[in-house]
């Protein structure tokens, strides 16, 4: 059977996470200090508080994390004094901090080689219940398009976000399309659910996900999996 899709997902699995997010919560938190001094002044205890009180009334936050870091941020803000107009002001500028340094990723080495050969060949997209923006990287040319929970208004593993994708790329039969990822559950139970074929990059090298359709340990034996799979089909 010939594929004619592949899906990646972004966060670990095309580039690390982890510093990214940690640099960018780092920046956004030093020019709260430098705009909102009276910040430091709000207790964690009621700042996950706030955060319960906002996915109580907005439970659609849940999918939007971009939604639920800026509302969140605002509501924050009202409760040291700021006015609603003026925390939506600063919630918004200090998200735009956090956003930049969100997307000052660093691919694996092997990513871009990689997506670079398969755009020749497939219809190459992403998927992601982040909101790390791939249109604002250096790897965005080798994407025929770039789907979040967001915009899809539904999360991984939830089968439409996966569904969306085949529509978009006009792939009928899900078994032609592949889905990449690093979150068994999310990634893997998510697109083999629909009937996608699925990789799973196991960095911890567990080795032991029957859902997968191929297991690999690193993005550079991608290639080889889907030429695997599409061998077998």
């Amino acid at each position: 059977m010939k594929i004619k899709l592949i899906t990646f997902d972004l966060d670990n699995t095309v580039w690390e996470e982890r510093e990214v997010l940690l640099r960018a919560t780092r920046e956004t938190n030093t020019w709260i200090a430098e705009h909102v001094p009276a910040y430091a002044s709000l207790a964690a205890e009621r700042y996950w508080a706030i955060r319960q009180e906002l996915i109580r009334d907005r439970p659609e936050v849940l999918y939007d994390v971009s939604a639920l870091r800026r509302l969140l941020v605002a509501r924050c803000f009202i409760e040291i004094g700021e006015t609603a107009h003026e925390a939506a002001r600063l919630s918004e500028a200090a998200f735009e901090v956090f956003i930049h340094w969100r997307c000052q990723v660093q691919p694996y080495p092997e990513a871009e080689a990689l997506l670079e050969s398969l755009s020749k060949s497939y219809i190459v997209a992403s998927i992601t219940n982040g909101n790390s923006d791939v249109t604002r990287t250096s790897l965005n040319q080798y994407f025929s398009f770039n789907l979040n929970a967001a915009e899809v208004r539904a999360a991984k593993p939830a089968p439409l976000i996966f569904e969306r994708a085949l529509e978009l790329a006009n792939v009928a039969d899900a078994a032609c399309a592949i889905h990449v990822g690093d979150n068994p559950r999310d990634d893997i139970e998510g697109a083999a659910g629909i009937g996608m074929k699925t990789i799973w990059i196991d960095h911890k090298r567990v080795n032991e996900l029957a859902a997968a359709t191929v297991i690999v340990n690193d993005l550079e034996e991608v290639a080889e999996a889907i030429h695997t799979i599409e061998t077998s089909a």
